[in-house]
């Protein structure tokens, strides 16, 4: 091992207990056992509380021990011992955590490897997406250090290996909380979600997925690293689908870069889902609404895929210019804009092979239309719609004639629907407008009286909310 500039080891130990001392942690440089509690060695201890998508809150330790080392070159052995059995009080007799320490050597290390031994009378170690182990072993040059903070010990487990076409499918479930119909659920959903990710891409689905139920989370968490969902006891479809594509896609010899596949990942996901789940679409979609909103960046889209940055703003707004734009052109239209980016660009090399100029002209292509004006608003601007209603009047006959402005002040260009409700909740008028550089005309024919309007009822454009009432009649902004 070769030193770094610091000359210094920096030995992590993770301890989710409120006594660090269940852990003994042993480091051994050219075979010197290092003392830890003297000096020269520099130890910080942080107090941490876990939560996150742990149940169960508790506090725990961080413990950092800085260690010189003057040698260039040199032999660093890190052991860690521990019993197990120690954390059971801490939550539920029927589990415990298996390796509650995360060890790492910095800067000196950049891949690091261990050798972990295990002695499990009785009883199951999992190690999400990678294996489940008992007896007494060895895992011999385990790199999977990121899984650790996931892996459990438990007695009883149900595992099912099958195939989903070309997709190889692991399925762990807690012995207790296993249910069939959970495990045919599982496999229909990945049938689903690679069967989208087919029609849109047009290639073949090969790889591999772990569903891993584990008896400590409070919601679900999908790792891209190891091509894993970890489910609580329920599924979670979003993580699943999510997983499905990042692993097919980000993983594959897909050459895109990582902002562009999460842009373009967004939209057959809730495809996905929406065929096998409708209320659960609908669910997202006002999850991505409230979270899109609530993001803040001075990058505009267009700046977000070609700077690579894959955050928020890639996730929350693209997936409704995705949306919104399957208003404009259609969603055949989309397909196969999304054929023509992979099948064209996929396996190029290259980070950025596909801009946000490319994408233009793709869809344009695809459509027959013009989308200059799209994606100026959508990829070019960090602004949203700020739809209100003005000079809103209702004439009384034989019918009723309702008729105002639809203004957006943000002077966006988009196909808006208006819906008109009577008192009863009962729809009484629908419609598409255009609303151009800011304003649009709407007009309509009642044979009811209207109590309430809505814009955007669907949830198809992120926008600002808005709840007034005009004239009697409540007008909502969705």
């Amino acid at each position: 091992m070769r030193n770094g500039k610091a000359k210094a080891i920096e030995v992590l130990e993770e301890v989710p207990n409120e006594n660090p001392s269940v852990i003994n942690v042993t480091v051994i440089v050219n075979g010197k056992v290092v003392d830890l509690a003297s000096s020269p060695v520099e130890v910080y201890a942080y107090p941490r509380m876990y939560s996150g998508h742990f149940g169960y809150p508790h506090s725990g330790w961080l413990i950092l021990y800085k260690i010189p080392v003057n040698d260039s070159v040199f032999n660093l052995t890190l052991i860690l011992m521990f019993d197990y059995g120690k954390y059971t009080s801490m939550y539920n007799p029927e589990w415990a955590l298996a390796v509650p320490v995360l060890l790492g050597a910095v800067p000196v290390v950049q891949n690091l490897s261990l050798n972990l031994h295990y002695e499990l009378p009785g009883e199951k170690f999992v190690i999400p997406a990678y294996g489940i182990f008992s007896g007494t072993g060895t895992l011999k040059n385990f790199n999977e250090l990121s899984n650790l903070r996931y892996a459990y010990i438990y007695p009883n487990l149900v595992v099912k290996n099958v195939s989903v076409g070309s997709f190889n499918v692991t399925m762990v479930f807690l012995g207790n909380w296993y249910s069939e119909d959970t495990s045919k659920e599982l496999v229909n959903v990945t049938r689903i979600g690679l069967k989208t990710f087919e029609e849109y891409t047009g290639y073949d689905a090969n790889g591999k997925v772990w569903y891993v139920q584990h008896p400590y989370l409070v919601r679900s968490y999908a790792s891209l690293t190891r091509n894993a969902v970890y489910l609580k006891r329920y599924l979670d479809y979003g993580s699943v689908f999510y997983v499905l594509y990042k692993d097919w896609l980000m993983f594959s010899n897909v050459s895109l870069s990582p902002s562009l596949v999460n842009f373009l990942g967004m939209w057959p996901i809730f495809v996905s889902m929406k065929a096998d789940n409708t209320q659960y679409a609908q669910e997202f979609v006002k999850f991505m609404d409230s979270y899109a909103l609530s993001y803040t960046s001075n990058l505009t889209l267009a700046q977000a895929i070609s700077s690579n940055e894959s955050g928020d703003i890639v996730f929350g707004r693209g997936f409704f210019v995705l949306r919104s734009l399957s208003v404009v052109i259609g969603n055949e239209s989309i397909i196969k804009a999304y054929r023509v980016i992979f099948e064209k660009y996929g396996r190029r090399a290259g980070i950025n092979s596909v801009d946000v100029g490319t994408l233009q002209r793709i869809f344009e292509n695809v459509s027959g239309q013009k989308l200059g004006w799209f994606f100026d608003e959508w990829f070019k601007t960090n602004l949203v719609p700020n739809y209100n209603v003005k000079d809103l009047k209702l004439e009384n006959g034989s019918t009723q004639r309702l008729t105002f402005r639809l203004v957006d002040s943000s002077g966006f260009t988009m196909p808006v629907s208006v819906a008109v409700y009577d008192s009863n909740g009962t729809v009484i008028g629908k419609k598409m407008v255009w609303v151009r550089n800011g304003f649009g005309k709407v007009s309509f024919v009642l044979n009811k009286q209207p109590a309430r309007i809505v814009i955007d009822p669907g949830d198809f454009i992120l926008n600002s909310k808005l709840q007034t009432t005009i004239n009697g009649i409540s007008i909502f902004v969705n």
